[in-house]
């Protein structure tokens, strides 16, 4: 556990400063007497000396004061998605993750899932999911083919917002005769941006469980036997998604 602690820290902290994502702002706009009008900020203003502004891209510039008809402040319009979380109704999402293994049956793996559901409200959205699991940290790639139930939690009701999601559900190997492995638990947190009426971007991160039937051999003083067991193989994932 002592050795997930800075990987976790790190990954709250990077969650938590994408959600602080400002949603709009105040900038000044200088009028000036042939028809330019300069936004930005003004950074020297005094009675008698020029009037110096600083534009988004850094840039400053100075203007006489009799070059200047105005001064005023007006809000940035940043987006014309409006401010405010995605309505109610049925509900798409597709993703893609990858997967770094931990511990001793953690395999690194590709994710891709389908998500099919209903968003009850701007907080809530529930749906069924399917997809595919390909298992690249094993000499031959494994394939998994998962069907779970998912769960989502936006809590701010605002274009950008961070997101809680859950998945549960099981596994069929599509490599060995589609059989079933077992439970499959993940549990992740990201950011949520809204990229129109009914669409948004995710962004997060993931602790995946997937419950994994293994063979492990015994040797003993005349023979060489192996047997079945069923391990939990963990995986950290960074995981984005588009939701419509």
């Amino acid at each position: 556990m002592n050795n997930l602690g800075k990987p976790v820290l790190f990954i709250l902290l990077l969650v938590l400063s994408l959600a602080a994502i400002a949603q709009k702002g105040m900038q000044d706009m200088v009028y000036l007497r042939n028809g330019t009008i300069v936004h930005g900020m003004v950074i020297e203003q005094m009675p008698v000396d020029p009037i110096k502004i600083q534009t988004a891209d850094l840039s400053a510039f100075i203007h006489r004061r009799d070059e200047v008809t105005k001064i005023t402040k007006e809000e940035v319009v940043k987006s014309s998605v409006p401010n405010t979380g995605i309505p109610k109704g049925r509900e798409g999402l597709m993703q893609l993750g990858f997967g770094i293994g931990i511990e001793q049956y953690g395999v690194d793996r590709l994710k891709i899932n389908y998500i099919y559901g209903y968003r009850f409200c701007p907080q809530f959205m529930t749906g069924l999911g399917l997809g595919i699991r390909a298992y690249t940290g094993t000499a031959s790639t494994d394939l998994l083919a998962p069907i779970f139930l998912h769960l989502r939690y936006t809590p701010l009701d605002r274009k950008a917002s961070p997101y809680l999601a859950t998945d549960l559900g099981t596994a069929f190997n599509i490599s060995n005769e589609d059989n079933t492995e077992g439970l499959m638990l993940n549990t992740g947190l990201g950011v949520s941006v809204r990229t129109g009426e009914h669409t948004a971007f995710h962004i997060g991160f993931a602790f995946d469980l997937q419950r994994l039937k293994v063979y492990e051999a015994e040797f003993t003083s005349s023979y060489l036997s192996s047997e079945e067991r069923s391990v939990n193989s963990s995986v950290l994932s960074f995981n984005v998604g588009f939701s419509y």
